[in-house]
């Protein structure tokens, strides 16, 4: 028994350590990509209408296929004052009887091969169903990624803010001790306690900005709002900005064979020419066949028992038929249908066009903004740099009493906003970075299912 009390203290244990290591779990910012992809509700929505999809396949496939329908039986049950069928005489009758046994079959030869194009179209509407869903899982990754780097960003101004808020409280407190022995005037603690007030003014704009962001990549993630969520800085901290020698044509020569909003919009071409057989295929005369065979009827007033009376070959009737539906007038509207049909083709391959030429666009800007990053990072570690230099510098001046404090505040704010550029241009680049990668083939999720 004491082995056993062990055992569930022991268990207790291990399981309080694992809650906690999960608490404590540091999101990188690919496992928030693929967390948020999977998650998604509408990324559930989509995966429910691909299986629709697939389920048109099927109907459209089992259309080119004869249908098969039954007659269905009958029975009918009458009695009363009637004629005798031997002695044509009226008496008291009875009569039942159980009929309708049959099988019907129909075949539609040929309708401007209108069964052949749907089956095309419900082929080609299932490969745009997967290509939009990975066209909706990359929107999805890129919102959640901008997410994230808005809340890092976040976390990296409250650390920064909070190191200049404990600066300045420590310039306060000597400059309040200076004062009381009499080696400041009064004006120099009227302007530091000033100070003190905008550095932790900023502090609390800094946190209620990083809890935005934080509840803004749950949202996004469709991750529980009430648990908490660390993300890992160290998965993108290493990144430092460097130029590439990249050019506009060769990311976008790889971009339109791998993104999926390209493919759709040849999968539009392709569905708007399908669309227009169809509507050729409405001025065209539909054949049709079909054929049926049914069963003798039972009756309880002729000799026989049930399936003697049913499958008696006198009984038993046959048909075959050929049916011609030629289109005369109907005011036009086929003809309408067929020229709405040749604009939407006209106007998907105008729109393959349009979505080419924004892709080329979006990918030459982004290579800008990312030269661009590269440039301001540097200039912005310098401005860091000098400004590190010309703060020490102030510091001692002003112990010497060479210059006010309000200089020396100066020139604490001009170093704190240059750490603010700093860690701004290094996201920048790092997101941008992400993004040339990503026209270039690199996916942004993982994780991805059809």
């Amino acid at each position: 028994m004491m082995i056993l009390k062990q055992y569930f203290i022991l268990l207790s244990i291990l399981t309080s350590g694992l809650y906690v290591h999960g608490q404590n779990r540091k999101w990188t910012l690919q496992e928030c990509i693929d967390y948020g992809v999977e998650k998604s509700l509408s990324m559930q929505q989509r995966a429910l209408q691909n299986k629709n999809d697939k389920l048109e396949v099927r109907d459209a496939t089992l259309s080119l296929f004869p249908s098969l329908s039954g007659i269905s039986p009958g029975v009918s049950y009458s009695f009363g004052r009637g004629i005798d069928p031997e002695t044509n005489t009226y008496t008291n009758t009875r009569y039942m009887s159980v009929g309708g046994f049959g099988i019907g079959s129909s075949l539609t030869v040929f309708a401007g091969f209108n069964n052949i194009n749907r089956l095309r179209a419900a082929k080609l509407s299932q490969l745009m169903g997967w290509k939009e869903t990975e066209n909706q899982a990359n929107q999805i990754a890129i919102q959640v990624m901008n997410a994230f780097f808005t809340l890092l960003y976040a976390e990296e101004e409250v650390r920064i803010t909070q190191e200049q808020v404990e600066n300045s409280s420590l310039r306060l407190k000597k400059i309040e001790r200076e004062y009381e022995l009499g080696k400041k005037p009064k004006s120099d603690l009227f302007e530091m306690q000033a100070q003190q007030a905008s550095v932790e003014f900023r502090l609390i704009s800094a946190q209620n900005n990083c809890l935005n962001a934080r509840a803004n990549l749950k949202y996004l993630m469709n991750y529980n709002a009430e648990e908490e969520l660390t993300i890992d800085a160290l998965s993108v901290s290493k990144v430092l900005p460097e130029f590439h020698q990249l050019e506009t044509n060769e990311v976008f020569t790889q971009a339109i064979q791998s993104l999926p909003e390209i493919q759709l919009a040849t999968y539009q071409i392709r569905s708007a020419q399908l669309n227009l057989y169809t509507a050729k295929a409405g001025l065209f005369p539909s054949i049709s066949i079909s054929g049926s065979i049914s069963f003798g009827n039972y009756s309880d007033q002729r000799s026989g028992d049930f399936f003697s009376q049913i499958t008696d070959r006198n009984q038993i009737g046959k048909g075959f038929s050929i049916g011609m539906s030629i289109p005369f007038y109907s005011g036009l509207s086929r003809r309408s249908s067929l020229q709405r049909a040749k604009n939407n083709y006209q106007s998907s391959r105008i729109q393959y066009q349009r979505t080419e030429r924004a892709l080329y666009n979006e990918i030459q800007q982004a290579l800008q903004d990312l030269k661009s990053c590269t440039q301001r990072y540097r200039i912005a570690l310098q401005r860091e740099n000098f400004s590190t230099l010309s703060y020490n510098a102030a510091r001692k001046r002003y112990e010497q009493g060479l210059i006010t404090i309000i200089d020396l505040n100066t020139t604490s704010n001009s170093l704190l906003e240059a750490k603010y550029d700093v860690l701004r241009a290094r996201l920048d680049y790092v997101m941008q970075k992400r993004m040339i990668d990503f026209y270039m083939g690199k996916p942004l999720q993982l994780k991805m299912k059809n």
